[in-house]
């Protein structure tokens, strides 16, 4: 009875420590962390799929964020730029209210780029997002070649510099 009863203390340890475990943020060098989302169509998206094929901007994003919507049009600059060369963008809106609030949102402010649905922040949670924008620039190789936090202009220059270094060349 003793050694059960340990068994079972021990199987409990381990499921809460992994359950309150901190979450790591991926950071430039690691590889791209996995993920099934629908975007706004319902359509399912995944990751496996989309790594490899292309370099791919990952921008996690709320509406109600007033720095994403600052970074929007840049990050759509971005991507009429290079998306004939192997470039594509994932906005990963992460409102808690989804599509409720996430397609009335681009229906009234029309993006080019493709949305997907994060709302229960399983994505944000993979990469280990803490703040809004995230934003990381996957390679082809599906690891992260860059990452920022927040919206500066001088970072959408670096992004500029590395898909001009890496796809135009």
């Amino acid at each position: 009875m003793k050694n059960k009863l340990t068994v079972i203390a021990l199987m409990m340890f381990i499921f809460f420590a992994a359950a309150v475990a901190p979450v790591f943020a991926v950071e430039q060098g690691d590889d791209a962390p996995a993920f099934v989302l629908t975007d706004t169509e319902r359509n399912y998206n995944f990751s496996k799929k989309m790594y490899g094929n292309e370099w791919i901007l990952i921008d996690f994003y709320a509406t109600w964020c007033e720095n994403c919507n600052a970074e929007l049009p840049y990050v759509e600059e971005l991507y009429a730029e290079f998306k004939d060369i192997g470039f594509n963008v994932l906005l990963m809106a992460t409102d808690s209210e989804g599509l409720d609030v996430v397609v009335p949102f681009f229906k009234q402010n029309p993006t080019t780029v493709k949305i997907l649905i994060d709302k229960y922040q399983k994505a944000s949670g993979a990469f280990g997002v803490e703040a809004l924008p995230t934003m990381f620039l996957v390679d082809k190789n599906g690891k992260i070649a860059f990452k920022t936090v927040g919206f500066h202009e001088e970072d959408i220059e670096s992004l500029r510099q590395i898909l001009s270094d890496n796809l135009n060349g």
